[in-house]
């Protein structure tokens, strides 16, 4: 029997999309180790169609029910005055808000050239701009305390999926923002991470193929994903600015990789033509973990020499 197991006594979360699935699983077990819980779901379908309280309010019952605390939120994320009152609930009920999980999202599948622009716009404010907005509402509230813990729900999707853009750049967008906020959060006791969830979800049931359906429900339930995101959310944890995939028991860091590539002052599109092969080689590559990472490596390489590098690397913009 584990002598130190991680609790959250004391604690205030917020979880986005908690009406099934993920977010469910994610609201459950937060609560069941002590935690209180507002439970958001604008109770919608996987496609954005709206729906009610009922799904939010539901898993609100589950928790009171094994004597938790929760309250339900069914505001569509994406909303600036909706992500204000998501925090305001939390401290309303609770009197305070110390981990938020930006798990709310949708999906807009088919070609490039059939999406429209207002799916484009309907799943970018799901699942980016709500969750931007989100920690915008929740970061002084935090900071004030010197203490939060932010996890914004990426997907492996990010690394390219076909046919389902809209949702493979917003979870993209996800991983910067995580990275991004993981560096402001270092003076303010705020620790942001990103997870890739490998799990059967509502999203899941979609696939137009049957064998690979019945695989993920056999195999990757969501209750395997919750140990690596109750750890990250955790007083335990010190890790922050990372992004893990976890699924079917398994979890493991992902990052940014970058090879030595070729360096030539006097490069053309010959030059890159002849050297193409050893551009894309990355069995050289390293870590690279920050913007201030990747410009070093140009200090270096290209010897740009070191008075000029560091300041390039503090405050150029790409």
């Amino acid at each position: 029997m584990e002598s130190n197991p991680v609790r959250f006594d004391g604690r205030v979360a917020l979880v986005t999309g908690a009406g099934g699935g993920m977010g469910r699983a994610y609201a459950l077990e937060l609560a069941r180790r002590g935690a209180a819980i507002v439970v958001n779901d604008y109770g919608g379908s996987m496609m954005g169609v709206p729906g009610d309280v009922a799904r939010a309010q539901g898993v609100v019952d589950e928790i009171r029910a094994a004597g938790g605390k929760a309250v339900a939120n069914g505001d569509a994320v994406g909303d600036e005055q909706a992500a204000a009152g998501m925090v305001a609930l939390a401290q309303e009920h609770f009197g305070r808000l110390d981990i938020l999980i930006n798990n709310a999202g949708i999906a807009a599948p088919g070609p490039i050239t059939q999406t429209s622009a207002q799916r484009l716009a309907t799943v970018y404010a799901t699942n980016l701009i709500g969750p931007h907005l989100l920690m915008r509402a929740a970061w002084p509230v935090m900071a004030e305390r010197r203490y939060g813990r932010i996890l914004n729900i990426s997907s492996n999707a990010a690394l390219g999926i076909g046919g389902n853009s809209p949702y493979a750049a917003t979870k993209a967008g996800m991983i910067g923002l995580s990275l991004d906020a993981a560096l402001e959060g270092s003076g303010h006791g705020i620790l942001v991470n990103a997870l890739m969830p490998c799990a059967y979800s509502r999203m899941i049931e979609a696939v137009p193929d049957p064998e690979f359906v019945a695989w993920m429900r056999d195999n990757f339930q969501a209750e395997k994903v919750v140990a690596a995101a109750l750890y990250l959310l955790s007083e335990q944890s010190d890790v922050t600015g990372m992004v893990f995939s976890a699924g079917a028991g398994r979890i493991a860091r992902l990052g940014f990789v970058e090879n030595d590539g070729i360096i030539a002052h006097a490069i053309d599109p010959e030059r890159v033509r002849t050297s193409i092969k050893q551009v894309v080689d990355l069995a050289d590559a390293r870590p690279v973990g920050s913007q201030g990472d990747e410009m070093a490596l140009y200090t270096v390489a290209a010897d740009f020499g070191r008075e000029s590098g560091p300041g390039l690397a503090r405050d150029a913009l790409t």
